[in-house]
């Protein structure tokens, strides 16, 4: 009975927000328990999102290094890029830093960037195409590397012509760094390099219903695990850098065995998996998978919160 009593005044203690010494709890006698008024407590559950959820370094890493890789092109970018025709050798392939030329009509190729400046170097032009509308929301660029501008276009005596005629003199480039080997017919473009936005993951406070655009670097039909995806919604559509969104299944239905009318039955989507979005443009975002149980394919579902 005692062991009873023991337990019944610390609770009571404990609801009324009364710290006491064990000693003293100890001592609290039968009449003592009834002088304090009893407070029911009943079991409540509450659901809470999360405002913010922790990364690991490892992802943190992972997500500094594909801030620079993703670009997405407008038609009228595309026309002002320039095209990579050699070095001053005879390769056709280049490293951190060589020295290039560039021709076409865009500014790298003129006399007017500032010495020193960075240019991107990209391959590869993939039409971005929402599943939904069939629309192409830009064309998304692979990043190979950048280079800084030495010498802008223009004219120079032709040393083999009797006349002093001139010949075209094409921009001269060093790459500065490359994610891999950049080659004669790769693209060159000067695009401002904004400072990354810091990424504060958290669940969007707005309902959000995406899809998946595509799969970012990867020739294979499936993402997983620490691969990009590119969503057909963005910052026009409240999608903002560090939402977390919830990938979901498939669509599917069943059949039950022996109906004589074989009708089917919806199933309904289940959480497969999660992506965090670190790249917003208007129309369209990038994000990175951070947990998946199924494999990610273009025209798979999102959603948040």
């Amino acid at each position: 009975m005692a062991r009873v009593l023991f337990l019944h005044s610390t609770l009571c203690a404990a609801a009324l927000g009364l710290y006491l010494p064990l000693a003293a709890t100890a001592q609290v006698t039968a009449r003592d328990a009834l002088e304090i008024p009893t407070v029911k407590i009943s079991p409540v559950a509450r659901i809470t999102l999360l405002d913010e959820v922790q990364l690991s370094d490892k992802t943190l890493k992972l997500l500094q290094a594909l801030l620079r890789q993703p670009l997405t092109l407008s038609d009228a970018q595309v026309a002002e890029s320039a095209r990579i025709i050699g070095g001053p050798d005879t390769r056709v392939m280049f490293g951190t830093g060589d020295r290039i030329y560039a021709v076409g009509a865009g500014n790298p190729v003129q006399a007017l960037p500032v010495r020193g400046q960075r240019m991107r170097i990209f391959r590869e032009l993939l039409p971005l195409k929402d599943p939904q509308t069939g629309e192409v929301l830009g064309q998304e660029a692979h990043i190979l590397g950048s280079a800084v501008w030495v010498q802008g276009a223009g004219q120079a005596p032709d040393p083999d012509s009797p006349e002093a005629a001139t010949r075209r003199v094409p921009a001269t480039l060093e790459i500065v760094s490359s994610e891999q080997e950049i080659m004669v017919g790769d693209h060159v473009l000067m695009t401002q390099i904004a400072p990354p936005e810091p990424i504060r993951p958290h669940w969007p406070t707005l309902a959000i219903q995406a899809r998946v655009l595509g799969l970012y670097g990867t020739a294979q039909r499936q993402a997983s695990q620490n691969q990009i995806i590119s969503i057909n919604r963005g910052r026009s559509h409240g999608v903002e850098v560090g939402h977390l969104l919830n990938i979901l299944s498939r669509p599917a239905t069943a059949r039950e065995a022996g109906d004589p009318l074989q009708e089917s039955w919806q199933l309904p989507q289940q959480r497969t998996g999660t992506a965090l979005v670190f790249l917003s443009h208007d129309r369209m975002a990038y994000a990175l998978l951070t947990e998946v149980t199924e494999g990610v394919q273009v025209g798979d579902a999102l959603a948040g919160p």
